[in-house]
């Protein structure tokens, strides 16, 4: 197997993370377990399959933070685990500039702190 190539590094991350369907009247907010986060995305393991570019609503509930960060995302990878659980990884979309700075800051901290 070939060395995986990343644009941006991932840190593990042991944040409440909530997502949706874009789109959808009728999907509800879903808890995920956040597995890591980078700069440009996340991973989680959900009970809920996602098909790949399915473009999702997501929270991330940061600690200390009054509101949850509220981005999109599109589904670039969506796999079925053999406990039954959904491992998705979700490239960030359209995010601002200080969406984009908190981001990179939490993820600097996490690598100083990692666990």
């Amino acid at each position: 197997m070939g060395e995986e190539q990343r644009r941006f590094q991932r840190v593990p991350v042991p944040l409440a993370l909530s997502c949706r369907r874009v789109g959808s009247l009728t999907d509800v907010w879903r808890q995920a377990a956040l597995l890591d986060l980078s700069a440009g995305g996340v991973r989680f393991e959900s009970q809920e399959p996602y098909e790949l570019s399915e473009v999702l609503h997501l929270e991330l509930h940061l600690p200390g933070a009054s509101a949850p960060l509220t981005l999109r995302g599109r589904v670039v990878r969506s796999l079925q685990r053999p406990a039954g659980a959904i491992e998705c990884a979700v490239e960030f979309m359209e995010v601002t500039p200080t969406q984009q700075a908190g981001i990179d800051d939490l993820v600097a901290f996490l690598k100083r702190h990692p666990g």
